[in-house]
């Protein structure tokens, strides 16, 4: 049996766009060595339609949040499961001259509709400090590792999965289709996150890795809110709170640090009124991009091989719009968005010594 989809990696954005594909009816397998420090396992699952230590709208925010927030409830349906939710945000402001920005912002449309209401101080100084006030934003929160346990049970019922790693030297590739093993495909598609670049097909793609920390903490406190300045603060289903993130592009293995924790900390006890017992502390690989956009769209040299990657920190509001995008792009002909389309990289493919080997 020749299948539609080989996909490598159940990861947040291969687990999206292969419900996408099975969605539409597609035969689809599944390769996947279910690593519990994967960059996805790890992270904190939070989606923020503003970005950066001055809070700018993320790109695309207007179309990427209405759209997150309809698929995963589709998918929580589907699944008979729970591991969305929407939450508040609260960012404290740093100063009366970041008071009166937002005082500006909120009038503006593009703002406007992320916007629940700016305070004056005092609402939240129960639990940080917010001297100035802050701003109470809509977000959401993706249980991802339940997420990700839920969607490998789906799988098992509506795809073939195949448990283990995926070894690039006994993939076979023409103008047929692809196979691997004794699997048969018209179509493979790699969702690998920051492993795309041990590939001998995508290696020469603009990734840019980046390590991210993540601590697991207790407090005697049962706030809801989400807290973010500098870290952020999210409270579980479970009474536990995820606190950070570090972004570091030297560090590239996935073992925790000292310097990680100490950086968390350190920011946690600048926001915290409270006091906190860390009881986890994790790492993973984010698949950052040079450009900071994913990385979508076919193999210059094979019209059957694709990828699907380059999410970073954002993979929670960015896959779900972009898979329905990839999938009508795979099977209608339909233009994927010029800023994701890998097309525009192709010069790097043929100047470099990937070329040569296809």
């Amino acid at each position: 049996m020749k299948h539609d989809y080989l996909i490598i990696g159940q990861g947040l954005a291969g687990s999206i766009l292969a419900y996408q594909l099975v969605k539409r009816g597609k035969s689809v397998v599944i390769i996947d060595e279910r690593n519990p420090t994967s960059s996805s396992r790890v992270a904190a699952g939070l989606a923020n339609p503003f970005t950066g230590p001055k809070m700018v709208k993320s790109w695309k925010a207007e179309e990427l949040f209405p759209f997150l927030k309809q698929f995963y409830c589709e998918l929580e349906t589907e699944t008979n499961a729970h591991f969305f939710s929407e939450r508040t945000i609260f960012r404290p402001f740093g100063s009366i001259a970041e008071l009166n920005d937002w005082d500006g912002r909120s009038t503006q449309p593009n703002y406007k509709k992320f916007i629940n209401i700016i305070h004056a101080q005092g609402i939240h100084s129960k639990y940080v400090h917010e001297p100035f006030g802050g701003v109470e934003i809509s977000g959401y929160v993706l249980n991802v590792p339940v997420f990700l346990d839920t969607m490998y049970l789906f799988f098992q019922t509506k795809c073939t999965f195949v448990e283990g790693r995926f070894d690039e030297s006994l993939l076979t590739i023409n103008d047929q289709g692809i196979s691997y093993k004794n699997i048969e495909a018209r179509k493979i598609i790699y969702c690998s996150g920051h492993q795309i670049q041990q590939s001998a097909y995508f290696g020469w793609t603009p990734l840019a890795p980046v390590k991210g920390e993540i601590l697991h903490l207790k407090m005697k406190t049962d706030f809801q809110t989400i807290y973010n300045h500098s870290c952020f603060i999210i409270p579980n289903d479970d009474g536990m709170f995820k606190a950070g993130s570090t972004y570091d592009r030297m560090d590239l293995t996935d073992r925790p640090t000292e310097k990680g924790k100490n950086e968390i900390t350190k920011k946690l006890d600048a926001l915290l009124k409270m006091e906190y017992t860390i009881v986890n502390h994790e790492a993973g690989i984010r698949p950052g991009t040079v450009p900071r956009r994913p990385l979508i769209g076919a193999h210059p040299a094979h019209g059957n091989m694709y990828i699907f990657n380059g999410m970073g920190t954002k993979g929670v509001s960015l896959a779900p719009f972009f898979s329905n995008q990839f999938v009508k792009n795979l099977e209608e002909g339909n233009n994927l968005d010029q800023e994701v389309d890998i097309k525009k990289y192709y010069s790097l493919y043929f100047k470099s010594h990937f070329s040569f080997k296809h």
